[in-house]
């Protein structure tokens, strides 16, 4: 596959998984700045799956 088509759906991955979160907050109705805490529990959930060694037992 081309590395730029790669690139390009793991950005549109990444963006929709943001989306996600803030939508998710937004029918919780949390009480918070829902872009910053969007933020905050993307970078969260993106470390602890890089982090996890049987995650990174795949990608090797």
């Amino acid at each position: 596959m081309n590395k730029t088509k790669e690139w390009m759906y793991g950005l549109i991955a990444e963006v929709s998984f943001y989306f996600f979160l803030m939508y998710a907050q937004h029918l919780l109705r949390v009480d918070a700045n829902l872009w910053l805490s969007s933020i905050i529990l993307w970078a969260l959930i993106n470390i602890s799956i890089i982090g996890c060694p049987v995650v990174r037992k795949c990608y090797k």
